[in-house]
């Protein structure tokens, strides 16, 4: 071989010996699963309790069972935890159901680097237990809750 083949070879082998250790990284790093701020704060892959009324936590979902978790969307099921408000929201008790969850658009969030769902939709199953509450609503789950 002839000095340039050789002088070639060498710096093939060099930027492979530097480039391709990060772009395994790069790839790794990328696969990390999306994950949703189950408690008004961080983030969590497949909680098994969500905060979904941030504010008093007047509204949860526990006990929750994914039946899939992917990187635009996750379903489970689990039973709601809401506030009754009756007399007031302080010393009200809560009713529960059963209810479905989705998680959806998801989104780099700056704060941690993580892909977030920002979109969460939940539908109580049998209706809404507590009077004057929707059977089914869209909150979001921002990345600033953080």
């Amino acid at each position: 071989m002839t000095k340039r083949a050789l002088g070639g070879l060498s710096v093939l082998f060099v930027l492979s010996v530097l480039i391709l250790p990060s772009l395994t990284f790069a790839k790794g790093a990328s696969s990390a699963p999306t994950v949703v701020s189950a408690n008004c704060q961080g983030h969590n892959f497949k909680p098994g309790h969500m905060v979904l009324a941030c504010g008093d936590a007047g509204l949860y979902v526990e006990d929750l069972h994914w039946k899939h978790w992917g990187r635009r969307e996750a379903n489970a099921i689990g039973t709601g935890v809401g506030k009754t408000c009756i007399p007031y929201c302080a010393a009200g008790g809560t009713r529960s159901g059963s209810m479905e969850v989705r998680l959806y658009a998801p989104r780099l969030c700056s704060q941690d680097s993580r892909v977030h769902f920002t979109k969460i939709r939940y539908r109580w199953t049998h209706g809404s237990p507590i009077a004057g509450q929707p059977n089914q609503n869209v909150i979001p789950s921002l990345c600033s809750t953080i």
